[in-house]
């Protein structure tokens, strides 16, 4: 259980944010607007239209099995007077080598088999008195590591939308020495992390992003009150905004895995603190930030439309579409997509480089199972393709 039971751990795949993990803990600020309204049922927050999210959707739906194959066309039959030339056949036309990989990498789980492990050199080769070179000292072979699973997480939406079975994962988890993840779900507030979240009392919300963006955001988040909504920083109203208004607490896929791999007694390791986290969370100044949320608000049909999206390419497993779809930033100003990608860098970027070390000591080191923001997987920078760069043999499994 979580050390403060008023915090609330919503881990979100912050599109706006740079489509990566992050921790939202809001001590307090749902807890009121709860017991405010526990007798009456919350407005309805979790999509759109069902026109416009199937619309969204569809595509992305699909099983990778039933995407089409590349089109081969046979030539026509080629006829002379004389003599006559057998009918020739078009060479078959293969994908292009990164489609291919991205079909082969489809997926949100991966299997991941360290390098074959290389013996330190010798020792220098010594005399003996008669100048003769004496034999030099071998290393004893190192016995193969075992395979590991890393598997992307997506931070809100049911089992059923995300298409997860928690027992196929357990087991794996079972069969594992370590497991990994961004921050330890159980991590205790300290007062001073505040300063990430709150604005200064002196400059709340409202008068950052003026009286109507404030009462779209009220409307968007009715579980939010609208004193604590005027303390919050922009980046935690995107957080929340871009994953349906949904506080998932312990219900999350995260904390769900810490409990299963914590019962389980299984050696837990955290790629990063709480507070590391949140720097990266907050690594873009507050007032920046405040003109994406601006932006965000004047279209809000877009936040409900990517919503649908990144959980059907979730559900469908296509996670190189998802991280385009994120980096289109879809609705933004070049100015707001400049703060964006600054934003995007700390937070995903960054983190990655960080992580790579420590993620591959644990895997050398023995059977792990690791689960980090599905968003950190892809990518000319993503672990996969950090990995593999290292020697790292990457393959998605079906799940």
């Amino acid at each position: 259980m979580p050390a403060d039971p008023a915090k609330y751990v919503v881990l979100l795949p912050a599109r706006g944010l740079g489509g990566c993990a992050l921790a939202l803990l809001l001590s307090g600020v749902l807890v009121g607007a709860h017991a405010q309204t526990a007798s009456v049922p919350l407005p309805q927050t979790r999509g759109i239209s069902a026109h416009a999210a199937s619309e969204a959707a569809t595509e992305q739906l699909r099983p990778a099995q039933d995407v089409p194959a590349v089109a081969i066309e046979a030539a026509s039959p080629v006829t002379m007077t004389a003599p006559v030339v057998e009918p020739a056949t078009a060479p078959v036309a293969q994908p292009a080598p990164s489609m291919a990989q991205a079909m082969r990498d489809r997926g949100v789980l991966f299997k991941v088999t360290p390098p074959p492990s290389v013996p330190l050199p010798a020792e220098p080769v010594a005399t003996d008195a008669g100048n003769k070179p004496a034999a030099p000292v071998v290393p004893a072979a190192v016995a193969p590591v075992g395979a590991s699973y890393v598997l992307g997480t997506i931070h809100f939406g049911t089992p059923q939308e995300q298409a997860i079975d928690y027992d196929v994962l357990g087991k794996l988890i079972d069969a594992t020495d370590n497991f990994v993840n961004e921050a330890d779900v159980n991590s205790a507030w300290k007062p001073e992390f505040d300063a990430y979240r709150w604005l200064p009392a002196a400059t709340p919300l409202g008068g950052m992003i003026g009286k109507d963006a404030m009462l779209k955001a009220q409307a968007l988040l009715p579980a939010v009150r609208p004193q604590d909504l005027q303390r919050m920083k922009p980046w935690a109203v995107l957080a929340l905004l871009e994953a349906r208004g949904e506080s998932a607490g312990e219900t999350s896929m995260d904390a769900r895995l810490q409990q299963v791999a914590g019962a389980a007694g299984k050696h837990l390791v955290h790629l990063e603190t709480l507070e590391q986290q949140l720097q990266a969370l907050d690594c873009v100044p507050a007032a920046e930030h405040a003109a994406v949320l601006n932006e965000r608000l004047q279209k809000s049909w877009i936040l409900r439309i990517e919503s649908a999206e990144a959980m059907a390419y979730y559900h469908s497993r296509n996670l190189d579409a998802w991280l385009a779809s994120v980096d289109r930033m879809d609705g933004l100003s070049d100015s707001a997509r400049a703060i964006e990608q600054r934003s995007r860098i700390c937070l995903l970027e960054d983190r990655n480089a960080r992580w790579i070390g420590p993620l591959e000591t644990v895997f050398q080191d023995a059977p792990s199972f690791v689960a980090v923001g599905a968003i950190h997987l892809v990518g000319a920078d993503g672990l996969v393709a950090r990995l593999r760069r290292d020697g790292y043999t990457v393959e998605a499994v079906p799940f």
